[in-house]
Parts: C-alpha cells; sequence; structure tokens
C-alpha cells in the first residue's frame, strides 16, 4: 500500500494482508494521530492544525485527501471545513487505542515499571482542553 502518493490505494500489481494494510495506516506519520483526535467529534481544519501543531495546512489537505480515500474519513454534509470519522474510521480508532495502550504498558512491563491510568478528555471538551491533552496523545501515538 502507498500512502505516501496521497491515492491511498493499493500500488498496481501488489497485494498485501489484511495486517499489512492495517500497519500502514498506523505508522504513518499523521494518520493515527488525525484519526483519534476526529474520533472526539466532528473538527474544521484550523482546529486540526491547532491539535496538530508541527503538520502544515498542506501537508493536513493531503493526509485527509489520503484518508478520505481510504474511507476513513469524510467531510461534514453542509460544512466542506469540517471533518469526521466514518464507521470504518471509528473501528479503526479503537484499534489504534488500543494498540497504543498495549504497546506502551508493555514497554511498562519489560522496563518493571508501574503503567500510569490514562483517562480520555471528554468529547464535550473545549478544544483548549485538547491541546493541552497533545503531550499524553504523543507519548501514545508518537
Amino acid at each position: 500500500m502507498d500512502f505516501g502518493n496521497g491515492s491511498g490505494k493499493m500500488t498496481e500489481g501488489k497485494t498485501e494482508s489484511g495486517l499489512a494494510y492495517t500497519l500502514n495506516i498506523m505508522a504513518n506519520q499523521w494518520q493515527p494521530t488525525m484519526i483519534y483526535w476526529l474520533g472526539f467529534r466532528p473538527l474544521k481544519k484550523k482546529e486540526l492544525l491547532m491539535l496538530l501543531p508541527k503538520l502544515s495546512n498542506d501537508q493536513l489537505s493531503a493526509e485527509l485527501h489520503t484518508l478520505q480515500n481510504l474511507r476513513i474519513v469524510n467531510p461534514v454534509k453542509n460544512d466542506e471545513d469540517q471533518y469526521s470519522l466514518t464507521d470504518d474510521g471509528d473501528q479503526l480508532r479503537q484499534l489504534i487505542v488500543s494498540s497504543s495502550l498495549w504497546g506502551l504498558q508493555q514497554q511498562d512491563d519489560n522496563e518493571d515499571l508501574i503503567s500510569a491510568n490514562v483517562v480520555e478528555p471528554e468529547n464535550t471538551a473545549s478544544l483548549r482542553d485538547l491541546v493541552k491533552y497533545n503531550d499524553t496523545v504523543e507519548k501514545y501515538l508518537g
């Protein structure tokens, strides 16, 4: 799967397992974090840029285009500047969150550390509160 070209489509003649397909999305620099944030509620591009401060506007547009082609994200009807997760996107978000928690807990176990409890913000949290949560998200999603 070539997600770097923004097409979100498999390279011609190439096949891969379902796991490889999923891992390609999860290994992307921005997509897992975008999926995570869009799982709270529909967000506008400017809100996503605030939650992803290292991402440029052009990069965000390209990643949103790719996620739309993968049927993970859709623009909100009657508001082309706002995006939400599809049902498939919601399922993938659950997988991303559980995999991230599991991975960090395993690392802590390997170092004989006690894992911290993680509490997600409410989906009604203000954008300011979500931005404050960025350090925690980066710890889990990279």
